[in-house]
């Protein structure tokens, strides 16, 4: 409980730094708080653009989860007239190819190799 209070805050505050040693030390990017909403929600919802690019480029995210409204991280982005967020998650569902649960551990490399470029 405690990981998904830091990781939403770190992302309500923009601070990639915080989210950054979180995904290096393994941390779940994807985790939910009590109304499923993830810290990419977050994110959108406060307008932090590399926020939303972090979790977009380096952790991979799915850039469409719903919280238990129904609502996407696109829709907080456009609720609360972020539309550079809006466009940046737009532009990102496009490319985005959800991974496979048998995957063998290559998207954790793969998350570190895209860490390691932002270092």
């Amino acid at each position: 409980v405690k990981s998904v209070i830091n990781l939403l805050f770190a992302a309500y505050t923009g601070d990639v730094s915080a989210l950054r040693r979180f995904a290096l030390s393994g941390m779940d990017m994807e985790q939910r708080d009590y109304d499923s909403r993830t810290a990419l929600h977050v994110a959108a919802a406060e307008g932090h653009v590399d926020v939303v690019k972090f979790l977009l480029e380096a952790c991979k995210v799915n850039p469409f989860p719903k919280d238990r409204w129904n609502n996407t991280p696109m829709d907080e982005a456009l609720h609360f007239g972020h539309h550079d967020v809006f466009k940046i998650l737009q532009e990102y569902q496009v490319q985005y190819t959800p991974s496979e649960d048998n995957n063998d551990g290559k998207e954790n490399r793969t998350v570190h190799k895209n860490l390691d470029g932002l270092l």
